[in-house]
């Protein structure tokens, strides 16, 4: 796993090296707050932070593309006792951006690889039969921003898991339809900065 992480952050920045004027790379820092639907809660409550780097082509002065690499927590937590959901990936995603307006929207695919996931009950402990989360999560996200200097830009995201595919199944493998389990969905704020303008 660590040298996927690390292929992965070195084809990143080899892209961007490779490539010169088009291609532009940036870094990424901000919070994530989650929930966890099918965990029988509602609300973002879950805090996190998420931190990595992007290469940005521009494919012209209104629009471009973004392959981005990052950590980012996820998972949920109940305000009124203490149970929770703790999940950490490390995730890629592939992003088309245009400018309108003064304002940035984005799109995109996500594809998140499992670090670590622990569930605990309301007291605290955790519960390791509930810890069988899967590897992968894949999700979209819709996301806009604004620009606060040439080179630094604000955003705010939301990203879900895609029906298709649950991060964990529900009890005895239950399916209601779409709903085949445990889906991730984020509201995540950060800063993105490129590193040359």
């Amino acid at each position: 796993m660590t040298r996927l992480i690390f292929i992965c952050i070195f084809s990143l920045f080899l892209s961007s090296y490779c490539y010169g004027q088009n291609f532009k790379a940036g870094l990424i820092a901000g919070v994530s707050t989650s929930q966890t639907s099918g965990d029988q809660l509602g609300g973002f409550n879950k805090l996190g932070i998420k931190f990595g780097a992007s290469v940005n082509h521009f494919i012209n002065s209104a629009s471009r593309g973004q392959l981005a690499l990052y950590y980012i927590d996820k998972g949920s937590n109940d305000v009124n006792s203490d149970f929770r959901i703790d999940l950490s990936y490390i995730e890629t995603s592939w992003c088309v951006q245009k400018t309108s307006k003064g304002f940035i929207y984005e799109g995109g695919l996500l594809f998140g690889v499992l670090l670590d996931g622990k569930t605990f009950d309301i007291y605290g402990y955790e519960d390791t039969q509930k810890n069988d989360f899967h590897e992968f999560d894949i999700g979209a996200k819709l996301a806009a921003g604004i620009k606060l200097k040439p080179q630094l830009t604000m955003f705010w995201e939301l990203s879900n898991s895609i029906p298709f595919f649950p991060i964990q199944k529900h009890p005895g493998g239950t399916t209601y339809g779409l709903n085949k389990g445990k889906y991730n969905s984020i509201l995540s704020f950060s800063f993105r900065y490129l590193l040359s303008k």
